[in-house]
């Protein structure tokens, strides 16, 4: 029995009736969902979507045929055909675009200073990376300082040409304050910190340099760890002692950036061992004997890397360490017999036996050492260290920090009473005294196969030696006290850092650009300035208009 026009009317008078409501309840339910799924209501969105499928149907059966008449219309064959020349002209240009990022993508770089290039050093290390290598900075989004702000900026742009170079290298951006978590988790103690980290060792770098993150991502994919010495036998700071003079922090810290620490005593052991990345002697206070020094002085003619501390001698006039003093001579480090104080810097704090004047410097002298340091270090109990003026032409001698120059303010002490103690009434006598700045530590590196001065033309000496020593009058500095609450630790770490450094590593310049300042104009020149702008730009663009009225005319 077939319906009659009449009842299939009716029942499209129905569909159109509904259709319209099943399609507004349609959107209701799509907005639902998606609110739900944004609160992360996973029941709700399931509910919502389950529902709006159902008026979706509901919908398209009910206005079948329109939807049909629609899709078969001209407007939608004429759209069809343009939607489709639109995505085929998308893909070209999305295609073409990826040919020409990975092909042909290069920038040039016209600063006259080159600041915006990576060094070749640089560029060879990031194109021998095996092994993935994570970074993450710590850099706060509301910097409080503008700094702070030229320090994210100028990571975000030196990280992104780490990237360019390479793919084994993923960044990630976290700001410290609002990613507390991770601030602890990565022991985070400073905004601008920048962490790599590759096979579960890491390394943290607080200042944004090319030669720092460099170094950093060498030190995380070093198959293996260097070798640090500290020499003991001798009653000088010893790397087990937690005590407050104790150095466990520096040994601590020195694992943290991939270093292994030992021990040795030259008194069992005839010589220092081949895998000696660094000697480091901290504050002997009982002298080594003759082999010891002899030991320590064959080291240094094979490239050896050495770090002494020596702390002034408080009770006895007598030099209770001669011999590494006579050996420091003979690569032109002069360390006196005195006490170093300053008066016009001093330390403000009493620790064993510190004397109110002993220096707390912050000015330091330019070198790869120092050239980070920001915070104060206090050399408590200080000797004077020297450069030599007539030390050999293949050294490079450099002194790291030094006192002030107001004569009176700083000087080295050297008046002692009969059984060999310090005068009371510490004062500063011309002629006598280590007269202002007072030289307090100093780095030596030698190049080339000249022997250096006093020393037999016949000993073994390399033809190609890059032998390097840091000496510091005072082994206090970077004690457990001192380590995290003054810049000693920083100094530490980048003197040992300087001692083992890879060889690649020390052609990479610091960028430091040049400062530009716009020159001042003269009063003539800002005459012809306003001149130009308020009457001759305006009379010629009249004159102009004249013309055209003119030649119309």
């Amino acid at each position: 029995m077939h319906e009659t026009p009449r009842s299939e009317d009716a029942k499209s008078r129905s569909g159109d009736k509904w259709a319209p409501l099943l399609g507004f309840l349609t959107l209701i339910l799509l907005f639902a969902t998606l609110s739900s799924l944004l609160l992360r209501q996973r029941l709700v969105v399931w509910i919502f979507l389950v529902l709006g499928i159902a008026s979706l149907t509901a919908f398209v059966i009910l206005k079948r045929q329109a939807i049909l008449r629609f899709f078969v219309s001209r407007q939608v064959r004429y759209g069809t055909n343009v939607g489709v020349a639109v995505l085929l002209v998308t893909g070209i240009a999305v295609i073409a675009n990826v040919i020409v990022v990975q092909r042909f993508d290069t920038s040039t770089d016209w600063t006259s200073d080159k600041i915006y290039t990576l060094s070749d050093q640089t560029k060879k290390i990031l194109h021998g990376l095996d092994r993935e290598i994570q970074v993450i900075a710590f850099f706060s989004l509301n910097p409080t300082n503008d700094q702070l702000t030229r320090d994210r900026q100028r990571a975000e742009y030196l990280l992104e040409m780490y990237q360019h170079e390479t793919d084994k290298l993923t960044v990630e951006f976290v700001d410290p304050y609002a990613g507390a978590m991770r601030s602890q988790e990565y022991e985070i103690q400073f905004d601008g910190t920048t962490v790599f980290e590759s096979g579960g060792v890491r390394e943290q770098i607080t200042t944004v340099d090319e030669q720092k993150f460099t170094s950093a991502i060498l030190k995380v994919v070093r198959d293996e760890s260097l070798k640090i010495y500290f020499l003991t036998g001798h009653e000088g700071q010893t790397i087990d002692d937690f005590e407050q003079k104790g150095y466990s922090q520096t040994t601590e810290e020195l694992e943290k950036q991939n270093y292994r620490v030992g021990t040795l005593s030259l008194v069992t052991q005839p010589e220092v061992p081949a895998d000696c990345a660094a000697l480091i002697i901290p504050g002997p206070k009982a002298p080594l004997m003759a082999h010891e020094v002899n030991a320590i002085s064959k080291y240094l003619d094979k490239d050896g890397k050495l770090f002494l501390m020596l702390d002034s001698s408080l009770n006895s006039a007598k030099e209770s360490n001669q011999g590494l003093v006579d050996l420091m001579n003979k690569w032109g480090v002069i360390i006196g017999n005195d006490l170093v104080l300053d008066r016009i810097r001093p330390a403000f704090f009493l620790v064993g036996g510190s004397q109110p004047e002993a220096p707390t410097l912050s000015d330091f002298e330019f070198h790869q050492i120092t050239q980070e340091m920001y915070r104060p270090v206090t050399f408590q109990l200080a000797r004077s260290v020297t450069p030599k003026t007539n030390a050999g032409s293949n050294l490079n001698i450099k002194s790291l920090v030094k006192t002030t120059d107001e004569v009176g303010g700083s000087w080295g002490e050297t008046k002692r009473k009969a059984d060999g103690t310090f005068e009371p009434d510490l004062s500063y006598t011309e002629g006598e005294d280590t007269p202002p700045p007072v030289s307090l530590a100093v780095a030596v590196q030698r190049d080339g196969s000249q022997s250096i001065p006093g020393e037999d033309q016949g000993a073994n000496t390399p033809e190609e030696s890059k032998t390097r020593i840091v000496v510091v009058g005072d082994s206090d500095f970077a004690n457990n006290f001192f380590f995290h609450g003054t810049g000693g630790g920083d100094f530490f770490l980048n003197a040992v850092n300087w001692l083992t450094l890879e060889e690649d590593l020390i052609a990479i310049r610091p960028v430091d650009p040049a400062e530009r300042s716009l020159r001042m104009m003269t009063p003539h020149e800002v005459a012809f300035v306003q001149m130009t702008a308020i009457f001759l730009i305006p009379l010629i663009i009249f004159l102009i208009g004249v013309g055209v009225w003119w030649r119309r005319r």
